[in-house]
């Protein structure tokens, strides 16, 4: 096979390139219109080609974004997105020489962390990236998901028309900030490419916004569809739902539940451990339909991603990262409440990148991933600790497609 190049593109090879990932995931190119929309997401010098004989044959891109960790604080995260290989020309390679380049491209950029959404989930380990964060699909019949008494009120709900949307929801999303470990930001060119074309279309959703003492604190999304043989009643299916505090979860939940003529009510994202089944009568009126991997990470920067992060209490832990793929990632870190440095001390623990991945925001402790084989364990007192530092009281969630 000839010599594949993977270069940075220019700004005029950007829309063959999203046309190219599109085909890739059996899309037709975008119109005219529709490119109008998604021009800016691909932002200069942060989109790759792949180039086989002279035509483009591969891409992969990134946005610019922020993570949101543990203790509020957040580190730059390049959200990984449009990846593609043309049909004719897959199971050459060109896909991993891709992916090296873009590690390479994150690290020259200045990321701490690259998050993606993966299409499929055996691929990206072996290029260092881990599950961050999981989130769950819930589904509630509101005949039988009656609120117990004792639930609060929430605050006042009230819902905003498209173009209302528009402009209000990126500044409410944006003064929610870290509100959980996890959460990403959504920049202008991702609610334009993202947001303005649904409101814009047929198929608008409907907006409603939660405000509490301080105003507003909240949103959800949602579409309805035809239940089958229900007659009048629909499926409230919700896309969107972000709330910066309990008051606004529970306004929000029993805003949701009261909307007349609805069969059920599905949620395709919420938090792990947002209790909404404690809410209700009856515990079993809110069935989970699945546990999914969110956000993928990937650290390319260890020391700033590690040193970014607040800890728990316990004693300095030492911890030894392996990184094939980036060497300067590699080396041993001593962690504490206090910060995180490079060190020569003996090590406590072992795991490689993508298992750190999955502990980076509390997701996955260290006690399980030393029970599947995730890491090594060298001094066994330092499990405990380590799952004490980097423990957390609020589950990871992003809540947010790129």
């Amino acid at each position: 096979m000839a010599e594949v190049d993977v270069r940075v593109l220019a700004k005029s090879d950007h829309r063959a390139a999203h046309d190219l990932a599109r085909g890739a995931h059996h899309t037709s190119p975008i119109s005219d219109g529709e490119w109008a929309y998604v021009e800016d997401l691909h932002e200069p010098g942060l989109t790759l080609g792949a180039y086989l004989d002279g035509e483009l044959v591969g891409t992969s891109r990134f946005q610019r974004s922020r993570l949101a960790l543990p203790g509020g604080a957040t580190v730059p995260m390049a959200a990984a997105t449009g990846k593609g290989v043309r049909a004719d020309r897959t199971r050459r390679g060109i896909f991993t020489l891709l992916e090296r380049e873009c590690l390479d491209l994150a690290v020259e950029q200045g990321f701490a962390v690259v998050g993606s959404r993966v299409s499929e989930a055996t691929i990206y380990r072996r290029f260092g990236h881990g599950v961050g964060n999981l989130s769950r699909a819930v589904r509630l019949y509101p005949r039988e998901a009656r609120l117990r008494p004792e639930v609060p009120s929430g605050g006042d709900v009230r819902l905003i028309d498209g173009a209302s949307s528009v402009s209000l929801l990126p500044r409410l999303y944006e003064r929610l900030g870290t509100y959980r470990p996890g959460v990403i930001g959504r920049s202008a060119s991702w609610w334009k490419a993202k947001w303005e074309p649904l409101v814009r279309s047929a198929r608008s959703p409907v907006v409603a916004v939660h405000s509490g003492p301080d105003g507003d604190d909240g949103f959800v999304a949602y579409r309805t569809m035809q239940s089958g043989d229900s007659g009048a009643r629909v499926t409230l299916m919700v896309t969107d739902f972000h709330a910066g505090n309990p008051e606004a979860v529970v306004g929000l939940w029993r805003f949701l539940l009261g909307v007349d003529l609805v069969e059920e009510v599905c949620v395709r994202r919420r938090p792990t451990d947002e209790l909404v089944e404690g809410m209700l009568d009856d515990w079993r009126a809110c069935r989970t339909h699945s546990l999914n991997d969110d956000l993928w990470l990937r650290l390319v920067d260890v020391p700033k991603a590690l040193d970014a992060r607040s800890y728990g209490d316990g004693d300095p832990l030492v911890l030894e990262v392996g990184d094939e793929l980036l060497p300067a990632n590699a080396g041993r870190f001593r962690i504490s409440p206090d910060g995180v440095e490079a060190t020569s001390e003996q090590a406590q623990l072992s795991l490689s990148v993508d298992a750190l991945a999955m502990a980076y925001l509390g997701t996955t402790s260290f006690a399980t991933l030393a029970g599947i084989g995730g890491l090594r364990v060298i001094d066994n007192k330092a499990l405990p600790n380590a799952d004490r530092l980097f423990g957390v009281s609020t589950a990871a969630f992003c809540g947010t497609t790129f």
